[in-house]
């Protein structure tokens, strides 16, 4: 993590269906109370190019919604804008961008009105090869500039896709990297000790490609959601969900989760201000107001978004 010099970093440490069910959506959701809490996700769009107004109603419907601030994924800089100018017709809300991926990058939107938010770092050396997508590192507080409210940083995260040893081998390499890159920064005494993780990872959290995180001073709460380690999904390729019918898979293709959320742990850490059980995999139809999985799936992502929620005083 590279050390924070300028002034207005300082200041900040001191001081978001067409189709036919875009009414489905309103009424099934809830807006939230930013000044009690916060609604913190993140979401894999699929190959989201923006030159599809459907898809850019349907995702600005489940973002405004559903969170406060969320990481992207698979994001083309003409998305960014469209997805942008679609939200801001509701609420006032910005995006970072990542610089690499092509156009198929990380971004973090936020809402503007709630929320100061500020690039700080790529981790570069997590992409291995150049051609992948660097962990985007942001600074971020929610509420008013002096006010002792909920600040951290917040590292948006996609690892390497696909199956066979080669993505296999990348995505354990990535996440040897992505550990020395968490310990430098909790080694580093200007670090916010509130770090938290979220991305596609593209394995679950006991999946050897994760080794390197798995005894990190993280706690992964997408792990509570998860099958258990010895039904392997990966092979099962099922799409199984808890008794009461909400799903324990996040990506469709491989039934598994695979997009996580992870927070440095208490005392200090954001674990501190996460409310307990409140992490969820958004449903198609029992949160996002779809008529069917299948309408979802094929008019969205294969991804489901994932949320968590903390508290900001």
């Amino acid at each position: 993590m590279q050390k924070l010099q300028s002034k207005k970093f300082k200041c900040l440490y001191t001081s978001w269906l067409s189709i036919c069910c875009i009414a489905a959506i309103a009424s099934c959701s809830n807006p939230s109370t930013i000044a009690d809490k916060i609604r913190l996700g993140t979401f894999n769009l699929e190959n989201f190019d923006g030159l599809k107004a459907e898809k850019v109603d349907a995702v600005s419907q489940i973002i405004e919604r559903n969170f406060d601030v969320i990481g992207l994924q698979e994001v083309s800089p003409i998305a960014a804008e469209k997805l942008k100018e679609k939200l801001n017709k509701s609420k006032q809300w910005e995006f970072i961008l990542g610089e690499t991926g092509g156009r198929q990058r990380v971004a973090l939107f936020y809402r503007k009105d709630a929320i100061t938010a500020q690039k700080v770092t790529e981790w570069q050396q997590v992409n291995i090869t150049g051609t992948l997508r660097s962990p985007l590192v942001t600074y971020l507080k929610v509420g008013q500039k002096d006010a002792k409210d909920f600040d951290f940083t917040l590292v948006v995260v996609h690892q390497k896709g696909g199956g066979g040893k080669d993505a296999d081998r990348l995505r354990q390499n990535q996440s040897d990297r992505l550990r020395q890159e968490v310990d430098k920064y909790q080694q580093n005494s200007q670090s916010d000790p509130d770090l938290i993780l979220l991305g596609d990872f593209n394995s679950p959290t006991w999946a050897d490609q994760n080794r390197g995180l798995r005894d990190a001073p993280l706690t992964f709460l997408t792990r509570t959601i998860e099958t258990d380690a010895k039904e392997n999904c990966l092979k099962k390729r099922g799409q199984p969900k808890t008794p009461d019918g909400r799903p324990r898979f996040s990506n469709r293709g491989t039934g598994c989760v695979i997009d996580h959320i992870a927070i440095s742990k208490s005392p200090k850490g954001a674990e501190e201000e996460y409310i307990p059980q409140s992490v969820q995999i958004l449903d198609p139809q029992k949160d996002l107001g779809f008529d069917s999985d299948r309408t979802y799936f094929s008019k969205v992502s294969d991804h489901l978004p994932v949320r968590a929620i903390f508290r900001v005083k």
